[in-house]
């Protein structure tokens, strides 16, 4: 694997058709095999649009090279788990050289409680986009087997759902900070 645990990496989000969606300027490396782990705190997020905003706290995200989604933690200011963040996205690519993680973003989002209750928000900007932009019936399908592949995930709670997962990359996480000063 071209990652380093402790190394940074940026993570550019895409949207289908070549179009900048979202930048975070910089996560760091916790887990450099498949799934990645990486995390961010205070991180600056950079629009499409060119507009600067901070997210807020501690972020842990778990990405796959092979899956359609991806899942980002998200923690309170006093670090416990709030949500869990699904994005159903292309799997990512990484270029080495310029130390970016890329993928497309395909609209559609998942918002799961820690009691492990869900959502599925942005349905109707999925079905207007996959028109716009002419969606390939592949790439629609992907995006369904990944709505019920999370969904199979959460009922299972196995990874990321699993009971520790969110404790244990926290404490990795503050270990690797803690150790790099």
């Amino acid at each position: 694997m071209p990652f380093r645990k402790g190394d940074t990496i940026r993570i550019e989000s895409w949207k289908h058709g070549n179009k900048v969606h979202k930048i975070w300027k910089e996560s760091i490396i916790l887990k450099n095999s498949d799934p990645l782990i990486l995390a961010n705190y205070n991180a600056q997020v950079t629009e499409g649009d060119g507009k600067k905003w901070i997210s807020p706290g501690l972020a842990i995200a778990h990405f796959s090279g092979q899956r359609w989604f991806h899942t980002v933690l998200l923690y309170d200011e006093h670090f416990r788990l709030q949500s869990y963040y699904c994005n159903i996205a292309s799997p990512y690519q990484y270029d080495s050289d310029k130390k970016t993680l890329t993928y497309i973003d395909y609209d559609l989002d998942l918002i799961v409680k820690p009691s492990l209750d869900y959502r599925w928000v942005d349905q109707e900007e999925f079905a207007e986009n996959s028109v716009r932009n002419r969606y390939p019936v592949s790439v629609i399908t992907k995006v369904k087997q990944a709505q019920q592949e999370l969904v199979t995930l959460i009922h299972s709670r196995e990874e990321p759902f699993s009971p520790g997962f969110a404790e244990t990359w926290y404490h990795q996480y503050l270990s690797l900070t803690n150790e790099s000063g």
